[in-house]
């Protein structure tokens, strides 16, 4: 029988990592304060996910985050399934019942990404039978030099894609064509990127990205093949065709000062004294999937109450979750779900915390 007492302390997960089309990881293992890599297909961790990854090869249920062993070496699924409403939170146990809202992973690259896009509620209920379909956000956590080439993020269509011309050069697999269907935004360490769902993107080299995001995990890309790998057509489309998933494609074009309005989050004080300085990275009226904040502490910050679960992590230094008379360490790199049954939990030392905040959208609820 699980524990109760899980549902009232912050929860730390094991290491969790996994295989991707892209090639990195070097960097996220200085970041997550682990033993030294060499760069590889290995270049992505989940950090809080009661969903898992679909990848090819792997059951149902892969990578599921599972606790610390001083917490049990429980699956989060597992959890959240004895004790929903203490976990998620009643109002969200009731919009997306026993998994949690909002997940975060992070992922190493020294190369582009593959091109490709999320659905959004009604394709993903349409087409998999889903609840949520995946808006994402990445806070870009670091970087680093590959070839002299500047640290990108390639997103939202220009003023000249239409979707003919997109499938046209699906067609041809004329990638460069493709990539310059994209707008690239330079980033640097500390900016926050939103990816609404539908829209087309993907991470360019160099960035070591925390990625937070809707409870879904469907890609759809368009690429045959990228960085030595072959994508078959299950791992582009799920079965449902090319058509199909063109469609999931939001055609929306951009010039490039609306694609930075609409992707390029600027950050916004909002709360500053001696302790720490607390600041908004995504706001509620920007996305109605999640939000996230920036904490820097240089003391102590008493987190608020919320009647929801929230998913923390350590971007710059080691801090320690308090509750109670209890503590525990969070190790810069690393995350926490903070469950609704938690309260008064406190961030002690110096560093920056990101924390997603998941959003109920009343009208997708109905």
């Amino acid at each position: 029988m699980i524990d109760q007492a899980l549902t009232q302390m912050p929860l730390l997960f094991q290491d969790n990592r996994i295989t991707r089309f892209y090639i990195g990881g070097k960097l996220m293992h200085e970041w997550r304060k682990m033993p030294p890599c060499e760069d590889s297909h290995q270049c992505e961790e989940l950090l809080v996910t009661s969903i898992g990854a679909i990848s090819k090869g792997q059951a149902e249920g892969y990578a599921i985050s599972k606790t610390i062993d001083e917490q049990g070496g429980i699956l989060l699924s597992d959890l959240i399934k004895a004790y929903p409403n203490e976990i998620l939170g009643e109002r969200f146990q009731k919009y997306n019942p026993d998994q949690l809202t909002m997940l975060a992973r992070v992922g190493d690259t020294t190369v582009r990404l593959v091109m490709q896009c999320h659905p959004n509620r009604e394709d993903a209920k349409r087409y998999f039978h889903m609840p949520m379909g995946k808006t994402e956000a990445w806070y870009i956590a670091g970087t680093r030099a590959i070839e002299g080439k500047e640290t990108c993020v390639y997103a939202g269509f220009k003023p000249h894609v239409t979707k003919a011309l997109w499938r046209q050069l699906y067609e041809k697999q004329d990638i460069d064509a493709m990539v310059d269907c994209l707008h690239q935004i330079p980033v640097k360490q500390g900016q926050m990127i939103l990816i609404p769902a539908g829209m087309p993107h993907c991470v360019g080299p160099g960035c070591l990205f925390l990625e937070y995001h809707e409870c879904n995990d469907v890609t759809i890309r368009v690429e045959r093949s990228i960085n030595g790998m072959i994508i078959s057509d299950e791992e582009m489309f799920y079965g449902l065709g090319a058509d199909a998933c063109f469609d999931m494609f939001d055609y929306t074009t951009y010039d490039d000062a609306q694609i930075l309005e609409r992707s390029l989050m600027k950050e916004r004080c909002l709360e500053q004294n001696e302790q720490y300085t607390l600041s908004a990275l995504i706001e509620p009226e920007q996305n109605d999937s999640f939000s996230v904040q920036l904490v820097t502490i240089t003391g102590e910050y008493p987190m608020p109450e919320f009647d929801g679960h929230r998913v923390l992590c350590a971007v710059e230094g080691d801090v320690k979750l308090c509750w109670s008379d209890h503590s525990i360490p969070l190790i810069q790199g690393h995350a926490a779900l903070i469950p609704a049954a938690c309260k008064g939990v406190r961030v002690v030392g110096e560093g920056k915390l990101t924390i997603g905040i998941p959003t109920i959208n009343e009208e997708a609820g109905k």
